[in-house]
């Protein structure tokens, strides 16, 4: 994986997991923001398993 891959992938998984919390905090739902969270957390512990487990290519 390049750094530039890595760097989209951040941001791809950034940008879906921050719009879900947003919607839930503004439809008062703390509990799915919370979840929201804890998946995008989980998302990021994943890839950097897997990038722990491959080095980054560099570009």
């Amino acid at each position: 994986m390049t750094r530039d891959q890595l760097a989209a992938e951040l941001k791809r998984m950034a940008t879906a997991q921050v719009a879900d919390i947003e919607r839930a905090v503004k439809d008062g739902h703390r509990t799915i923001a919370l979840n929201e969270l804890a998946d995008l957390n989980r998302q990021l512990k994943a890839l950097a398993a897997a990038v722990k487990a491959k080095p980054v290519v560099r570009a």
